[in-house]
């Protein structure tokens, strides 16, 4: 395949990735994922200064989370979808906290922000459906090559193969990752969520439960996320939590193949499962 031919071929229903990242399951990776996000300073400076994150977390995440999906399901619209995204970030740019410049789309960023969505996928197939196989991962990463292709962003910081993949994200998180005032703020929150109402739960539902439903999502987050990161947030991680996390995944893992599939995968995946049946 010709790079030119590598740019512009779209997902499809027979990729893994296509299988896992438009289930609802993600979005039990969203906080570590978007902590871990959070964590690179300039990309955390970036939602911190020309985002009104610290407003509405949620509305952010349910405003971006889709578009990116359309990356994936999208099919021949996929590249416009990507080309959407990616001009979304053209004008994020200033300095961080220690002083440095940062932009948006500089490829470090950019491809830092993409790795954490292609690590949600694999690890909600990891973690809460089987443990992949080592050809499994090394299929995963050959796909969200493909899908970091169609945003048209430099490839330089991409790892050639699944290897070189799992040695760079484990020196992003040990090397790179900082606890930014943005990363902070969602961790004060998953243990008390004064201002990370989810928005169309009704108040006094949210005020009964609201508090119990974000610790455990920092339990989630604690027990998904690589552990450097988790010791350097301070998260907890004693017996009590494991125990509590196994019992989530083991849940999880027994009730979701008992669910339809309308209710598995969120909307953008829907649809283009929807036009790929009827292509078929």
């Amino acid at each position: 395949m010709s790079s030119v031919e590598q740019v512009t071929v779209p997902l499809g229903p027979d990729s893994l990735t296509w299988r896992y990242f438009g289930d609802w399951r993600t979005y039990l990776l969203a906080p570590a994922a978007g902590i871990m996000q959070l964590m690179l300073p300039g990309l955390g400076a970036g939602v911190t200064q020309h985002s009104n994150f610290f407003t509405e977390p949620w509305e952010r995440i349910f405003r971006s989370v889709p578009q990116i999906a359309g990356v994936v399901y999208d099919g021949p619209e996929a590249l416009a979808t990507a080309a959407k995204v990616r001009d979304y970030h053209r004008d994020i740019k200033g300095v961080d906290h220690n002083g440095r410049r940062y932009h948006a789309l500089d490829p470090e960023v950019y491809h830092w922000a993409h790795a954490t969505f292609l690590w949600a996928a694999m690890m909600t197939a990891d973690i809460f459906d089987h443990p992949l196989s080592e050809a499994e991962k090394q299929r995963f990463y050959a796909e969200g090559k493909q899908w970091y292709r169609l945003y048209g962003v430099s490839e330089r910081p991409m790892p050639a193969d699944w290897a070189g993949f799992r040695a760079y994200f484990d020196r992003v998180c040990a090397e790179q990752l900082e606890v930014t005032e943005a990363a902070a703020w969602v961790v004060a929150q998953l243990d008390d969520p004064a201002e990370m109402q989810i928005p169309f739960i009704p108040d006094l539902l949210w005020k009964l439960f609201g508090k119990r439903f974000m610790r455990e999502y920092r339990v989630v987050a604690a027990g998904t996320m690589p552990p450097a990161v988790r010791e350097r947030l301070g998260l907890p991680w004693g017996p009590l939590e494991r125990a509590r996390f196994t019992a989530l995944v083991q849940l999880v893992r027994r009730i979701w193949p008992l669910l339809p599939e309308r209710v598995r995968y969120q909307p953008r995946a829907l649809a283009g499962i929807a036009r790929e049946r009827g292509a078929a």
